[in-house]
């Protein structure tokens, strides 16, 4: 009796810490989920901003423990062996994204379901408090660490606290997907607000929707911040495997650790190295999934490169099925990994190795099979993009429940999304000029380095190292790395399909990684012939040094600029986001919509990219701004747009849309605008107006005699007949009549630049 009375105090006690623990993260999900956030963020600023900055700071840690401890749950569970903290972290991943898109499928997602399972797994790993890996304190290891760190606080304040409001495709289509789920608890769509393409790119990314059932949607932000630390991570790994810095002495080998760190903050610091293609990772959209593809492709990498052990192919298996089963085209960047690792493996006899490969061609394989199979039963369609590959095995009866596959027909058309040259010798040239270009500089810097070498034997001699003989490292790590990186950039450059540009950016990353590698493989050679001239003792701290000044200049000319043409401070101190340097949307024209019109839902017949920030947009009633492609007016497109004047009216009139928006000074005129119903002899005989301003009309159904402004009938008949004009200056046909009769298709485009005029009717 009395040891339990000793006992008690002290379970007590434990559990106590144990709930401080949780109390910080507590106050700010509380602190986050505040109503009314994101329309302070928007137009006031001030304290709000300043608390929602902080909560998120002390809540992205636990955040990336939350992940932490799910790999080490599902490796004790499954191998019962220890794993590498990149490991963990992205089978955790991996766990969380299957375990999410689980409880959507179910409409289990609830705030009180998901938040009990995450504190339960983090309680349980509590139970095993990991210690840190002690490295030997050095100058350039203490100055690299804290670079690193300044770079990850400015790209944090700049890329994943401050809401996207830049991005139109965040704000239109991965935000309100998050909220919609959470909203449902559940990943299927609302019959009311059929969101499917967002449903196609989101229903399977499980660990957004699982942090989204108690954060709001911009924590899709905070986990791709999340994801570039991993991409650091795994580079500090691959750069210790491809690197043959053992080979080249034992001082060089106790300089890895800080070269690894340098060449990670270079690759995420790295800027574009083609034209087109939008530049390093740290300016991608946080707010999108693909820093959760290119990280999971940079680990796929380290996988097959590594000597393989059991748990890789755990890894193998179970990330590249989660990854293609968040979206199935991902596949084909997985099966090149898989295919490089069996090839490599297969020519080295290492059967364990060549496994791991197989596993994850075969779990990328399942994964794209459950996608397609899941869109398919439930959308009608395997997949939206490559629309022209899966439009003739679409279902249009099942998919007609959610959309319009006419309105898709259409956007292939008016967007030109076909490839029109599908091999380009003007991609290929590039290619081979950036291929040469990454010789180039590896041959300058192999140059450089030896000369450094060399002058260090002739300064400071040291042959205690010299005569010890050293195995050859093997080259399968470099092959694999240069290959992907090849294979990756000769495909964008030759093909020119803006998603897959869009993916491959995280091959940025890769370019410092390869070419320091090129040039360590030649002093390599040179080594190999005469060991003698690497007798020096200050080389590989001049070359950390060199490291270290180029990591500095390209942190302070490329993350620095964006931070600071973002406001990044400016926000973190209480700046409103309308007011940041780079906003050009006007959110005050959605309030004011809301303010003037209440709960009455508004169908925008031009200027689609002004009102971006009105769809889904929180700060309105749930489906007030009718989407052009996502909506249940948009299931009605051949009894609206393409059908006749009285049949759109009694269309619409059913559907409960009473207000029509027309931006003035804009030709931006898109599907439902074309309809007949908006004809100019149609104009008088059935709208009035109900509202003008300097930049919109707002249409509403004639009601008795209310007589037509004869200026804005005018006016929005010129719009509408000059934004037709236009388009068939572009395409040499006019899309919409196209497809609504069924024309055939001009595949030459005329003057794609006329686009241009639709904005502002030029």
């Amino acid at each position: 009796m009395g040891a339990a009375k000793v006992r008690l105090p002290t379970i007590l006690a434990a559990w106590l810490r144990r709930v401080l623990i949780f109390v910080p993260a507590a106050v700010s999900i509380w602190c986050l989920n505040q109503p009314g956030t994101y329309r302070t963020l928007l137009f006031e600023g001030g304290w709000t901003t300043r608390f929602y900055v902080v909560a998120w700071i002390v809540l992205t840690p636990y955040l990336g423990w939350l992940i932490m401890a799910t790999g080490r749950l599902t490796f004790s569970l499954i191998k019962h062996e220890p794993a590498q903290r990149v490991d963990e972290f992205f089978v955790g991943a991996a766990t969380l994204i299957l375990a999410g898109s689980g409880l959507g499928f179910l409409s289990l997602l609830y705030p009180q379901i998901v938040l009990g399972l995450s504190i339960a797994l983090l309680l349980w790993d509590l139970r095993s408090v990991w210690k840190p890996q002690k490295l030997a304190p050095s100058f350039s290891l203490l100055a690299l660490s804290l670079l690193g760190l300044w770079l990850l606080a400015m790209v944090f304040l700049d890329r994943a606290v401050m809401p996207d409001v830049v991005s139109t495709d965040v704000q239109q289509l991965y935000a309100p997907y998050l909220a919609e789920v959470a909203r449902n608890h559940s990943t299927w769509l609302a019959a009311d607000n059929p969101i499917f393409s967002d449903f196609e790119i989101g229903h399977g990314n499980g660990l957004h929707l699982w942090l989204a059932t108690f954060l709001p949607p911009h924590v899709a932000q905070i986990v791709s911040f999340l994801y570039f630390v991993g991409i650091g991570a795994v580079i500090f790994e691959l750069v210790r495997i491809v690197l043959p810095l053992q080979a080249l002495g034992w001082r060089w080998q106790d300089a890895a650790v800080p070269i690894a760190l340098g060449l990670a903050i270079l690759g995420l610091t790295w800027p574009k190295t083609v034209p087109s293609v939008t530049p390093g990772l740290h300016t991608m959209e946080f707010g999108k999934y693909h820093l959760q593809t290119a990280a999971f492709f940079v680990y796929f990498l380290l996988v097959v490169t590594r000597s393989s052990q059991r748990r890789d192919r755990l890894a193998a298996g179970i990330c590249a099925f989660a990854i293609t089963a968040s979206y199935p085209l991902y596949a084909a960047f997985v099966w090149l990994i898989s295919a490089l690792g069996m090839l490599t493996k297969a020519l080295q006899r290492d059967r364990s190795g060549l496994m791991t490969g197989a596993l994850l061609g075969l779990g990328a394989i399942a994964g794209c099979i459950l996608a397609f199979s899941i869109n398919y039963l439930y959308l009608g369609i395997p997949a939206t993009n490559p629309y022209s590959l899966f439009r003739n095995v679409a279902s249009v009866e099942r998919f007609s429940e959610f959309g319009s596959l006419d309105i898709l027909d259409f956007f292939v058309l008016a967007q030109s999304l076909e490839v029109s040259d599908f091999f380009s010798n003007a991609g290929l040239f590039a290619f081979f000029k950036q291929v040469k270009s990454v010789l180039l500089v590896a041959v300058l810097l192999a140059a450089t380095t030896w000369a450094v070498v060399f002058a260090d034997w002739k300064l400071f001699p040291d042959c205690s190292d010299v005569s010890k003989s050293r195995t050859l490292p093997n080259p399968a790590g470099l092959f694999i790395v240069i290959a992907y990186l090849a294979s990756v950039r000769l495909l964008d450059m030759t093909l020119n399909i803006p998603s897959l540009i869009r993916l491959s950016v995280h091959a940025n990353a890769l370019f410092p990684l390869a070419t320091v590698a090129i040039a360590c493989w030649g002093l390599l050679i040179i080594r190999r012939l005469t060991p003698i001239w690497f007798a020096g003792r200050h080389a590989p701290e001049v070359a950390v040094l060199a490291l270290l000044i180029a990591s500095a200049c390209t942190t302070v000319w490329y993350p620095w600029r964006s931070f600071r043409d973002d406001g990044a401070i400016a926000f973190a101190s209480g700046r409103p986001l309308r007011q940041m340097p780079r906003v050009a949307l006007d959110w005050q024209r959605c309030d004011e919509l809301q303010q003037s019109t209440g709960s009455d839902r508004i169908l925008p017949l031009n200027g689609y990219r002004t009102m971006v920030p009105c769809y889904f947009s929180p700060l309105l009633t749930r489906g007030k701004i009718i989407h052009t492609y996502e909506s249940d007016v948009a299931r009605d497109f051949r009894k609206i747009a393409a059908g006749s004047a009285d049949t759109a009216e009694a269309t619409l009139r059913a559907l409960g849309v009473n207000l029509f928006y027309v931006q003035k000074e804009n030709c931006d005129f898109w599907l439902n605008g074309f309809s007949d119903l908006f004809r100019k002899d149609e104009l008088p005989k059935r709208f009035t107006v109900r509202t003008e301003t300097p930049d919109y009309w707002l249409l509403t159904w004639k009601n008795g005699n209310q007589p037509m402004s004869p200026d804005a009938e005018a006016e929005i008949s010129t719009l509408r007949t000059r934004s037709k004009d236009i388009y068939r200056e572009a395409y040499g046909v006019e899309p919409f009549e196209a497809i609504k009769h069924g024309l055939p298709s001009n595949d030459k485009r005329r003057d794609l630049k006329a686009l241009e005029q639709l904005s502002k009717c030029r």
